[in-house]
């Protein structure tokens, strides 16, 4: 009776214990915090086209998937995963919007991108810095990337018609998407006609288009634009590409912007 009782309990510890050591391992290795994110918005369909994959692997479990996608020698971006056949196709690419909702092979399949936080901490330049007008108001440059959102001080350019700000993210990486948090206290309504690029280079008609937001905006909006295609390089620059909609409010005048940001936070992978 004893050994009836014992042996549910210590089989289900044993793996509690495994499953713990094994995504301490995914999320460990190299100091590197990893993430694998399930895609609700995914339809459960396959894309066709060979070039989404690195490899199919049949009889596979979800954790084995999980695991030989970290270990690829090439770069994984993510995978999909079939309960049903335990089946994983390792991607090479992250899945945009239209991938993720098109017309392909149907199936039971789950769609998981592997992602870091690429901007964290990283050196950040701007067109203009509000601190360099008004130092008492304690807004700093550093604070688009520190990972603190609605704090007292914040990113903040002065006033111009076409702000900008750039992420060195000191490494050459893809680019799923970007995050930005828009201020918390208020005038969220000034973000607006955002565009966003990536490059090798810093220059911004070098650059390639990641995504758009026309907004306007609200104040606290969380807003991610996902690049379609991913895209890679160094440097992520976002800048307000249209002059100031607002003719309520004196500071505007001339068509002038500013950048405000709680955070700006850009997921992919470094290469």
């Amino acid at each position: 009776m004893k050994i009836q009782v014992l042996l549910p309990y210590t089989t289900f510890w044993t793996v509690i214990v495994l499953t713990t050591d094994f995504w301490n391992y995914i999320d460990g290795v190299c100091n590197v915090n990893v993430r694998y994110e399930r895609d609700a918005a995914f339809d459960g369909v396959v894309p066709t086209p060979a070039w989404y994959y690195i490899n199919s692997i049949p009889n596979l479990s979800f954790a084995s998937c999980t695991l030989a996608c970290f270990q690829s020698v090439s770069v994984c971006s993510g995978y999909l995963f079939s309960s049903q056949h335990s089946s994983c196709k390792l991607l090479r690419t992250f899945l945009t919007h239209n991938d993720r909702n098109g017309s392909y092979i149907a199936g039971d399949w789950e769609y998981r991108s592997r992602a870091e936080i690429l901007s964290l901490n990283k050196p950040v330049t701007a067109s203009s810095n509000y601190d360099d007008y008004n130092p008492y108001v304690g807004h700093k440059l550093i604070y688009l990337v520190d990972g603190i959102t609605n704090a007292p001080g914040k990113f903040h350019t002065y006033f111009e018609p076409y702000p900008w700000v750039t992420i060195d993210l000191e490494k050459i990486s893809i680019i799923r998407d970007v995050v930005m948090f828009n201020r918390a206290d208020d005038y969220g309504r000034w973000l607006h006609s955002v565009e966003i690029r990536v490059g090798n280079s810093s220059v911004w008609s070098e650059m390639t288009t990641c995504g758009t937001y026309p907004g306007p905006s609200e104040t606290g909006d969380i807003i991610t634009v996902e690049c379609r295609p991913s895209r890679y390089g160094r440097y992520v620059t976002l800048k307000i590409v249209h002059p100031n909609y607002i003719t309520d409010d004196p500071i505007a005048r001339n068509g002038n912007n500013a950048l405000v940001f709680e955070e700006v936070v850009i997921n992919g992978l470094y290469l």
